[in-house]
């Protein structure tokens, strides 16, 4: 008798089940340290379940990593929602940003700090953009409206940089030196905005 053909469904939820499970064993091993066999026993499955629906260990990696980035984006849409003027949308953005690593501290790894081993997984480049299309599309709607001054490429990748630094620095544990991780993404995100400010424009906080 042979395998029984598996629902959509069924096929969905051990994917997600699998991924949740790998997310963080990646992050606890690394991609080295990983493997099949470690997750299998994770899933309380066989050894040679997971290969029915991922091709293998780097199919894997590239599907826990689009997971990442799709709960990145999800995240920071959820803290958008409902914030209409700019200067609040980038502050949203600054703390949502800041949120999303200490309370998703396996995603917001796997995300930017693992690299893949391997190139070829379009839905892993597709996924990070749109991530980083949420913070394009910010900091452009601010350049617009005249809160921000700039080219909005530089200007974004300029946000991007300094609320992710805070973000990697507090998920570390090195913001000890006598301020917390909120004090500094609110302090940068609007000595941010003030330096990008058009000349004699007064800035809200």
């Amino acid at each position: 008798m042979g395998r029984p053909v598996l629902t959509d469904e069924q096929i969905h939820a051990f994917r997600a089940r699998a991924t949740d499970a790998a997310m963080r064993l990646f992050v606890r091993d690394g991609y080295g340290g990983f493997s099949i066999r470690a997750l299998a026993k994770e899933l309380g499955c066989s050894h040679a379940t997971p290969y029915r629906y991922f091709e293998g260990k780097d199919e894997l990696f590239a599907a826990v990593r689009a997971e990442g980035f799709r709960r990145f984006t999800a995240f920071l849409r959820a803290r958008l929602e409902g914030v209409a003027e700019h200067d609040a949308r980038l502050r949203a953005l600054a703390h949502g940003y800041f949120d999303f690593a200490r309370r998703e501290p396996e995603a917001f790894a796997i995300t930017f700090e693992m690299s893949q081993p391997s190139e070829g997984w379009a839905f892993v480049d597709e996924a990070a953009a749109e991530g980083w299309g949420v913070l394009h599309e910010v900091v452009g709607g601010a350049a617009a409206a005249g809160v921000l001054e700039g080219e909005v490429n530089t200007l974004a990748h300029t946000m991007w940089a300094g609320i992710h630094g805070v973000a990697t620095l507090h998920v570390a544990g090195k913001l000890r030196m006598g301020r917390t991780g909120e004090e500094v993404v609110a302090h940068m995100i609007d000595a941010l905005i003030r330096a990008h400010a058009p000349a004699g424009q007064e800035t809200k906080r």
